[in-house]
């Protein structure tokens, strides 16, 4: 039998969205009762409880690059961040690209997530059907690990008939300045391990990094996708995810496959609406990501979808790399955002900017609606006892203490209204006060 406990005196957020004030009884790793003596719009003054988020877009870099960041300490700053449950990308070293490599992956995870995980496998021409225990697949139509790119309609059409779930990275690569295309299809062979080289050419080392990948690469590759989705039958359609968006054009795209009932969804980050081109240009390697940052116009298009529901849900795309290689003359493009994702969403919803129902959704319901995660991303009476405990009282920025191994904040200049004091694991405190409690483990979420 498991730990049974209460937390009394508590204030959490329902499903309903209301703040709930009362008792919370945990047992087995699952809540078992609600004792709610009233419920208010807003959460308490000291302390309150939310759901664990969770975050369905990070790159944990193991197998094959740990020294970026790695399974334990990539779970750690998602502790910190208030995320109880991640989705790891597939683009490792070598890619996740097959079923014996997706194995391998899933006994890493099971050995050193300190959260609750699940595995995406990268979609090629050939390769194999996602199993029940994955998350789906990921599709690159801009290089991105040892494989090519998906990039043409026949090839799409080929995956999204073979497959349940599809996550879309939407660049066409073809439409990227000509120097970086040929520079980052450079692959040097060390042993067993494949790296892809981004090295300028001189005559596009000075573009910004906006015009080096520019948005007639999104263009394209949305025209590329709509092309393959019509070539489908609709039952032979699968559930299709636009990852990161940061245009009119993806959200636009996006509304219009709604409004025609297509099981389209759409996933932004939170760099997508807090920062612009000008920040990418300013701020140099730190903010250098891909798909990279926009302009204004692009930025508020993005939030006012976060708001409105234009966009389902919030994920990090988290994506670390070491000091020295972002300092490097060219630097791997990548945000390392785990573990301030609770903060920013409770921030901006503390100040208004989301409401308490967008923000359910946002951190977690719809994320575990397209990806058929049970129990999770909700306070409620027989679902898992993943909770974040948010305190008031937040951390300034020139005194935390960083996690990721990328070791720089994302949003120095934002002012975080609240900080993330303490995070629950399947009923069990994982994280407390900035440290870690050890041996507590999450559970594949597949399964």
């Amino acid at each position: 039998m498991g730990m049974k406990f209460q937390i009394r005196n508590a204030c959490w957020l329902g499903d309903d969205a209301w703040f709930h004030h009362g008792t919370i009884s945990i047992a087995n790793g699952r809540i078992m009762k609600l004792e709610s003596d009233f419920a208010s719009d807003t959460p308490s003054a000291g302390e309150f409880i939310v759901p664990g988020l969770i975050d369905a877009h990070v790159h944990l870099r193991e197998p094959g690059q740990p020294y970026k960041e790695g399974i334990a300490n990539g779970t750690l700053a998602a502790l910190k961040g208030g995320v109880t449950t991640v989705l790891n990308m597939p683009n490792n070293v070598p890619p996740t690209a097959s079923l014996a490599r997706l194995e391998a992956k899933r006994a890493l995870f099971a050995q050193k997530s300190r959260v609750n995980y699940g595995l995406f496998l990268q979609a090629r021409i050939g390769g194999p059907r996602a199993p029940e225990s994955a998350a789906g697949v990921k599709i690159y139509m801009a290089k991105s690990s040892a494989l090519a790119a998906v990039r043409d309609p026949a090839a799409l059409a080929q995956i999204f008939r073979l497959q349940n779930r599809v996550v879309v990275h939407a660049e066409d690569e073809r439409e990227f300045s000509t120097g970086w295309k040929k520079s980052f299809h450079r692959v040097e062979k060390t042993g067993e391990i494949f790296h892809s080289v981004e090295k300028s050419f001189p005559q596009c080392g000075k573009l910004p990094h906006h015009l080096r990948r520019p948005r007639a690469a999104v263009v394209a590759a949305l025209q590329s996708i709509a092309t393959a989705w019509r070539r489908v039958p609709p039952k032979e359609r699968p559930r299709l995810v636009i990852a990161h968006c940061s245009t009119v054009e993806e959200i636009d795209w996006v509304r219009k496959m709604k409004r025609q009932g297509h099981d389209v969804w759409a996933e932004t980050c939170p760099h997508y609406f807090l920062f612009t081109e000008q920040d990418d240009r300013a701020r140099g390697p730190a903010l250098q990501v891909n798909p990279p940052l926009r302009t204004e116009e692009d930025r508020a298009a993005v939030f006012a979808a976060v708001q409105d529901g234009g966009i389902d849900f919030i994920s990090t795309d988290h994506a670390p790399h070491l000091p020295k290689e972002k300092a490097a003359d060219s630097p791997p493009s990548g945000i390392a955002g785990l573990e301030w994702f609770g903060p920013v969403l409770l921030t901006l919803t503390m100040r208004g900017e989301i409401s308490w129902q967008r923000y359910l959704k946002l951190a977690g319901q719809k994320a575990a609606q397209c990806y058929g995660i049970e129990g999770r991303g909700l306070v409620r009476e027989g679902a898992w006892a993943d909770l974040a405990i948010v305190a008031n009282k937040p951390p300034a920025a020139a005194q935390e203490k960083i996690v990721t191994r990328a070791a720089v904040h994302p949003y120095p200049q934002f002012e975080f209204a609240v900080g993330i004091r303490a995070t629950l694991v399947n009923g069990r405190l994982a994280w407390t006060d900035g440290r870690v409690r050890p041996g507590v483990h999450g559970r594949e979420v597949y399964g």
